[in-house]
Formats: C-alpha cells, structure tokens, sequence
C-alpha cells in the first residue's frame, strides 16, 4: 500500500488463541502463562499459607479461575508437545503447595490425590475427549 513495505507475521491471535507457524503454540502457551500467574498473584492473599479459608474453597476458586484461565481454549493446543504444557503443571503445583501449606517433602502426586482435582495435562484430555464424543 502506497509502497510501504508490509512485515511478515508470523503469528497471529485469534479469538484470545496465539497462533504460529508451526502450531508449536510456544507463544500462545507463555501469554497463558503469564495470565495464569497475575490470576494467582493477585489471589495469593486469599489463597495463601496464612489464609483462613476451608481448603475446600481454595480448590473452588482454583478451579474457577486459575485453571479456567490456563485451559481457555485447550481443544487447540492440549495436544502440544508435553514439554511445552510442562509450565502449566509447574504453575498448578506451586499453587498447590502454598494453598495447602505442605511441606517441601510432599510429593506433588500426594497434593493432586488429596485435592482431587487432576493435572492439567489430564484435565485437557478429557475436556478433548468430551468435546469430540459430542
């Protein structure tokens, strides 16, 4: 146009879903991150160690609002490379941990059997699954 010169682009959102080149999702899967992490910091007072709320809350408010966050459009991208989807499990169990206040020696399998909720990873496969029966 009016010969300037147009940049490629190379990845392109659509509908809140960054999209590459190469389907990798890599910048899609850090903006998520990124959003999941301000969610949790700025839950981190009413979620916290010292928080005086039934842990039965604080996995309601995970579930509404840090999970809902990281898995928003999962059909697309919960069949990315696992080493990609690997920071969301890292974010869910930090969040785990400090919720429950355990300690350093409890193993992250113990914290997601005792909460009930399931990993990411898992939680997006059968979302998939779901999806696609219908």
């Amino acid at each position: 146009m009016l010969n300037a010169k147009i940049p490629w682009q190379f990845n392109y959102k659509c509908l809140g879903v960054t999209l590459d080149r190469n389907h990798r999702f890599k910048h899609h899967i850090e903006r998520v991150r990124r959003i999941a992490i301000s969610f949790r910091s700025r839950l981190d007072a009413m979620l916290g160690r010292k928080s005086k709320l039934s842990l039965r809350n604080k996995r309601t408010i995970h579930k509404m609002y840090v999970r809902t966050a990281m898995t928003y459009a999962s059909l697309v991208f919960a069949h990315a490379a696992p080493k990609a989807l690997n920071s969301f499990l890292v974010i869910q169990n930090k969040y785990r941990r400090v919720a429950t206040d355990a300690l350093w020696c409890v193993q992250n399998s113990v914290l997601h059997r005792d909460l009930e909720i399931l990993t990411i990873a898992k939680y997006m496969k059968e979302v998939s699954k779901r999806f696609f029966n219908i």
